[in-house]
């Protein structure tokens, strides 16, 4: 169709020389604001902000320093990756697990999005996974943790990174090693050193070696024990490897001593000890120290032992480390008390009990609050994806209103060209008008099929979007649950305190009340809003139909009808297995169904 004649054409094109130009300048100003990736800018402006300007700068900062300097690796990805990678471990070294999470998580997030994902780009994800799990272990949530070393063992999988997948192995099997089952430890540690054994990764194989020599020390098979860390020993470079050389002699020392054999274990102490004075590694050398301190006190030799005792507490004195004083104190008040010197003992003592409850209350305070910044960063990355969900579902709905629109407009522009050309021609054969008038109304009939079809369509992605804030809500309560599990403990906690600590005791009720404030209230209330958006009237045809349903009845109702398994339910309700299936054996009674009735195909039709 011609809406223009030829010398309407040329001020036609003039007109959209502005709107081009335009166009340009903001693809422009959009690729010069995306020169630096915003991983790496925010882990730049975190780094900036609290790890520069604190006092002790470390080896780790003049190399991060020396790379921000060079602005020309912002755009380089490889670069920039390394640099916030190095960025998050710098913080996890300072014991700042919401701020490494904070930024290791940016990056994964980043990577999720990039389009294509080379293999690189994978291996990069699943080592992401893998240090997000080892944040999750460090704090506690071990399932959390779990979840991504599956993660990232599925991603290892896909992309045959065996490197990757050995790691993985180790690490879950020191998750299965703190939880005292030794049997999935073992399996698993043995997965990492075939792994490494065939590509001869020897640092890593060391770490594998080292962690059943405790498997089969934990079993007190110390002749296995003492196999497996003679082999670790063996993957070190001794001219290179000094601080793990002098742990693997130190580890040989504490099984030989296990053993019986008081002269081997005291040889590969003072071997140990010997490295450890010469590179100065403070914190090992003192825990050396104790140990020959402690062997020449079994082989009867008290003035060496005294000797290497004093030598312990006074290094210990030198280095800020209030745990590994209270190692050396506790050791040094049992020396004294056996060698029948009470006063020192008794002095000791004093500081152990002083020291220890002092460590105590930090570190339980500490943890706390690690644990409640991690969970604040998991949130936030939860808030971040539904809004992007959002924004997205806002984009898609302008999208469609804009294709609607211009279907509307050139449909208009049909009609007007039409009746322009009807009037012009009137002079012509009624057959050829009866003809256009035909085809005229067949493609309005095909516009207005399309227009329905878009309308189901956009009913199918509502439905779907709906589904997901089901899903959002049910994980919503779920953490509104730990919070309240959290509150409760506290609340034993303060319990327990002396009342004359009013300091602490009102330090731990503001903690409660923040956490209460934190909380999204009724977690199953909101969890319902949701579920009645997607199965209107559910719960009401339910409950008319069964009047003596109690509410949490209906709550395992409305999960059984969403399909899910009867762990999944105890996972979500925190409540134990068999709990869950003697609810749903009562549930069945209530109801009235015998045992070859699906429950779920039941609740379908409410």
């Amino acid at each position: 169709m011609i809406l223009f004649r030829n010398s309407q054409w040329p001020e036609f094109c003039k007109s959209l020389l502005p709107v081009i130009f335009l166009l340009l300048y903001g693809c422009a100003e959009l690729t010069a604001a995306t020169t630096e990736f915003p991983f790496y800018q925010k882990a730049k402006s975190i780094y900036l902000a609290e790890v520069k300007a604190s006092p002790g700068n470390m080896q780790d900062n003049r190399v991060i320093d020396s790379i921000l300097l060079k602005t020309a690796d912002s755009a380089d990805f490889d670069k920039a990756f390394a640099v916030s990678w190095r960025i998050g471990l710098l913080f996890l070294e300072k014991g700042n697990h919401a701020r490494a999470l904070d930024v290791f998580n940016d990056m994964r997030q980043y990577l999720d999005t990039k389009s294509p994902q080379t293999g690189k780009d994978l291996e990069k994800i699943a080592k992401l996974y893998n240090v997000i799990g080892a944040i999750y272990e460090e704090t506690g949530l071990w399932n959390d943790a779990m979840a991504m070393y599956m993660n990232s063992l599925e991603i290892c999988d896909k992309t045959d990174n065996q490197a990757g997948k050995a790691k993985v192995y180790n690490n879950i099997g020191n998750l299965y090693y703190a939880r005292d089952e030794m049997n999935k430890a073992e399996e698993l540690f043995n997965k990492a050193v075939v792994i490494n054994k065939r590509l001869n990764i020897r640092p890593e194989l060391f770490n594998n070696y080292n962690n059943l020599a405790g498997v089969f020390s934990n079993r007190n098979d110390l002749s296995r024990a003492l196999e497996y860390a003679l082999m670790a020993m063996t993957q070190l470079d001794i001219n290179k490897d000094f601080y793990d050389l002098s742990i693997a002699y130190s580890n040989i020392g504490n099984i030989y001593q296990n053993m019986g054999s008081l002269q081997l274990a005291l040889s590969y102490f003072q071997q140990s000890a010997g490295i450890q004075e010469k590179k100065s590694f403070q914190v090992a050398l003192t825990r050396s120290y104790l140990s020959i301190s402690s062997l020449y006190a079994a082989m009867h030799q008290q003035d060496s032992a005294k000797h290497y005792m004093n030598k312990a507490i006074a290094l210990s004195g030198t280095i800020e480390n209030p745990s590994q004083e209270l190692v050396v104190y506790r050791d040094a008040a049992k020396y004294y008390e056996k060698a029948g010197n009470y006063r020192k003992a008794y002095e000791l003592y004093a500081k152990v009990i002083l020291l220890s409850d002092s460590l105590e209350n930090l570190n339980s305070l500490t943890k706390i609050e690690q644990i409640q910044a991690v969970y604040e960063v998991i949130n936030k990355e939860k808030d971040n994806k539904i809004l992007q969900q959002t924004i997205n579902l806002q984009t898609l709905a302008i999208q469609r209103q804009r294709i609607i629109l211009a279907g509307a407009v050139a449909i208009f522009l049909f009609f007007i060209y039409f009746l322009f050309t009807q009037r012009r021609n009137n002079r012509r054969e009624r057959q050829n008008s009866l003809m256009i008038m035909k085809q005229a109304d067949l493609l309005h009939q095909q516009e207005k099929n399309l227009l329905l079809n878009k309308e189901h369509t956009l009913e199918i992605e509502l439905d779907y979007k709906n589904r997901q804030l089901t899903s959002y809500a049910l994980h919503l309560a779920r953490n509104n649950e730990f919070v309240f599990k959290t509150t409760g403990e506290l609340k034993q906690i303060l319990s327990g305190l002396n009342p004359r600590d009013k300091e602490r005791s009102e330090r731990i009720r503001q903690m409660i009340q923040e956490l209460h404030q934190s909380t999204s209230g009724n977690a199953w209330e909101e969890f319902r809003l949701y579920f009645e958006e997607v199965h209107q009237s559910f719960e009401k045809n339910l409950g008319t139909a069964f009047p003596d349903l109690s509410p949490n009845d209906k709550k395992i109702c409305a999960l059984l009808k969403l399909g899910l398994t009867t762990k999944e339910i105890a996972s979500i309700t925190f409540r134990e297995l068999r709990s869950v299936e003697s609810a749903r054996n009562r549930l069945r009674k209530k109801l009235g169904l015998s045992a070859d009735v699906n429950i779920q195909s039941f609740l379908s039709q409410f």
